[in-house]
């Protein structure tokens, strides 16, 4: 009998494309909701610091404690470090999420003192009781450390410390060190509570992270013998050993949701509906995304001119016995080949030292001296190759319409 697993695909591609799902976090969520509920229900202004390393779930963490509040209790403002680069924009953000300019809409277009005069007049009008609380989200809050004289975040801190209008202010941050960025003045105003979220530290974590996301719910519209098969698959896949192994690989690389939500979802993308997710599936997709050959890779980057000279260094370190060799070298023996057999590929000296030296920022060439000698010109430094000919020959049939003279070429070294 064959089963429609297309609604159980969608489903958790749904998820991993809209990425709003929690998990391992419970306990920093509880920490956070209770923090805001101070502030919320009570009016006790407070000050919170997330860290954590990018794609950990900071924003997601957030975004799931606010959402879980009811949204009359608070005014929400999001401010950004990528978005708001000086204090005038956050302040002029700040008062238009607030819907301060209705009442006079030059503040929100004056200078930075009357913006800033205006905002914290506000806030000395409100009180705990009668006031609705503020929730400030400040992402890459490292880059607001970085703002003139910290001014801003002086004064939103000392609005905090000074019990006026209910507020919450939440940064989030991928910097450890945040809290040294601080001068003294914002510092003493900071309350010091500050959430670390881990990512997984052992295989186990990050394997189960990766059941749970394949993992259909009870509350997804699918038939009941479809739901049961499916979970019942995934148990198989988790107990098989070649997953382990595969997660092994995947978490010495990386420990984070990324890269685990970007292979499950190639996995899924390649199978059809009337089929479940195998071993096979996921290895291929692994291999796929993760175990490129980057060399080929960087060899099919190339334009033909640098591939040329690949293959004229190829020739000249086989010839040599891999001894160093310099740019003059290699455009020497470049040149002969290209006014043999094609005027098309006779270019510029210029041109040529520029695609040479886009080969030793690829690394395709590595330098010989550690230390740069500045009294040396370009030309006539010295570098080895890290290209075997065999891998240029594979990159060549592979390569996009590459000239047949050039194929030509490569089996032969004579030039």
């Amino acid at each position: 009998m064959e089963f429609d697993f297309s609604v159980c695909i969608q489903d958790i591609k749904k998820k991993l494309i809209l990425n709003d799902q929690l998990y391992g976090f419970d306990k920093e969520q509880n920490e956070l909701l209770q923090i805001i509920k101070k502030t919320t229900d009570f009016g006790e202004s407070d000050s919170v610091i997330i860290l954590g390393s990018r794609g950990c779930g900071k924003s997601m963490l957030m975004e799931s404690v606010i959402k879980s509040l009811s949204p009359e209790s608070h005014t929400l403002v999001l401010l950004n470090g990528l978005i708001h680069t000086n204090d005038n924009l956050a302040l002029k953000s700040i008062i238009q999420q607030l819907q301060m300019e209705n009442l006079d809409g030059t503040f929100a277009q004056g200078s930075y003192a009357d913006n800033i005069s205006f905002l914290l007049e506000s806030f000395r009008t409100g009180n705990k009781t009668a006031s609705k609380s503020i929730i400030m989200v400040l992402d890459k809050f490292d880059m607001f450390c970085s703002h003139t004289n910290q001014t801003l975040l002086y004064n939103l801190f000392d609005s905090v410390q000074s019990q006026q209008n209910p507020m919450c202010i939440i940064g989030l941050t991928s910097r450890i060190d945040v809290i040294e960025l601080l001068e003294k003045r914002v510092k003493s105003r900071f309350s010091h509570n500050i959430m670390m979220l881990k990512p997984p530290s052992e295989t186990i974590q990050l394997l189960e992270r990766f059941k749970h996301s394949l993992t259909i719910s009870k509350h997804c519209k699918v038939k009941a013998d479809v739901l049961k098969n499916w979970n019942n698959n995934i148990d198989l896949l988790i107990s098989d050993i070649r997953i382990e192994n595969l997660i092994k690989d995947l978490f010495k690389s990386s420990n984070n949701n990324t890269k685990l939500n970007l292979l499950i979802f190639m996995a899924l993308s390649n199978i059809s509906k009337d089929k479940m997710l195998t071993v096979e599936d996921l290895t291929n997709s692994y291999t796929t995304l993760f175990k490129k050959d980057m060399i080929l890779v960087n060899l099919l980057g190339l334009s033909v001119l640098e591939f040329c000279l690949v293959i004229s260094i190829c020739h000249h370190s086989e010839i040599y016995d891999q001894e160093p060799f310099n740019f003059e070298m290699i455009y020497d023996r470049y040149s002969k080949f290209a006014s043999r057999n094609s005027t098309l590929l006779v270019t510029k000296r210029q041109v040529v030292i520029k695609a040479f030296e886009r080969l030793s920022v690829m690394q395709l060439i590595l330098p010989v001296a550690v230390i740069e000698n500045k009294n040396v010109l370009r030309e006539y430094r010295l570098y080895k190759c890290s290209v075997k000919l065999d891998k240029v020959k594979t990159a060549s049939n592979i390569y996009y319409r590459l000239p047949p003279v050039i194929l030509q070429w490569i089996d032969s070294n004579i030039i």
